[in-house]
């Protein structure tokens, strides 16, 4: 199996590496999961004690932030999936289950070899 680490370690076309643009990744995945009820709460409250909008208006204003923030955490999942698997495909690591076909073919080989020899 050949590796081919320069392609992993090399930069995007906005200068990062791999390895900078997943850890951004994460980091901003944590920022998103960080953004709890409570938060939401205390943000449109501060928009009501503003002016920005009634007390009426904030009960959905918190469920419509809650869901914008539940759609940037599966996106923020998604992405951090579909680039970690272009990144595996790209310096081509074997998978478990080529490992296994793998193994599977070289001890059918393997026993073969040995019948081999015991019957000559």
């Amino acid at each position: 199996m050949v590796i081919r680490r320069q392609h992993f370690a090399g930069r995007n076309d906005k200068g990062l590496t791999m390895k900078e643009m997943l850890h951004k990744a994460w980091l901003f995945g944590a920022g998103v999961f960080d953004f709890t009820k409570d938060k939401v709460e205390a943000l449109v409250q501060e928009m009501v004690r503003r002016g920005e909008i009634t007390q009426q208006e904030s009960t959905e204003a918190v469920k419509q932030l809650l869901a914008k923030a539940q759609e940037a955490q599966q996106a923020m999942v998604a992405k951090v999936k579909e680039v970690t698997k272009n990144a595996i495909d790209e310096i081509k690591v074997a998978k478990a289950s080529e490992l296994e076909a793998l193994e599977a073919r070289v001890a059918a080989l393997e026993e073969a070899l040995k019948k081999s020899v015991r019957g000559r």
